[in-house]
C-alpha cells in the first residue's frame, strides 16, 4: 500500500491523536498507513524532526486551548500529555517565549485545586 505522508497529514494524525496523550512515532505513522521509519524518512525530506511537529501542533492546540477561560491550565496541560502544569508552562515559555498565563483571557480559571497540591 502506497501512503501519501506529508507534513500537513502528519500534523492532522498528530492532532487527532493528541486527545489520547503524547503521540508516539508508531501511533502516527499506523494512523497513516505507513511504517514509523518511512514516516521518519517523510519527515527528514521536509527539514522537521516527529519530536519537532508534535511539539509544533502541541504549542498550536495549546493556544487554542488557553482561549477558553473555563478551562484550569492544569486541564489543558492534561490535555496535551502533559504530566504537570510546570512541564506545561516550561514547554510554552520554550515555544512561544511567554508564560501560558499571560495570554488568558481575563477572568480564566488558572488556580489549581487543592485537592491538586495548591499551596
Amino acid at each position: 500500500m502506497i501512503t501519501l505522508v506529508s507534513v500537513q497529514s502528519v500534523e492532522e494524525a498528530v492532532t487527532r491523536l493528541l486527545s489520547r496523550g503524547h503521540p508516539t512515532v508508531g501511533q502516527t505513522a499506523q494512523a497513516l498507513g505507513c511504517s514509523p521509519r518511512t514516516l521518519q524518512r517523510r519527515l527528514q525530506d521536509a527539514g522537521v524532526t516527529y519530536g519537532e511537529l508534535v511539539d509544533r501542533v502541541r504549542a498550536e492546540a495549546a493556544c487554542q486551548l488557553l482561549d477558553d477561560p473555563s478551562l484550569h491550565l492544569y486541564e489543558i496541560a492534561s490535555t496535551l500529555g502533559f504530566a504537570d502544569p510546570s512541564s506545561f508552562s516550561r514547554f510554552f515559555r520554550r515555544m512561544r517565549g511567554v508564560a501560558p498565563r499571560e495570554l488568558r483571557p481575563k477572568g480564566s480559571r488558572d488556580r489549581v485545586p487543592a485537592a491538586l497540591g495548591a499551596s
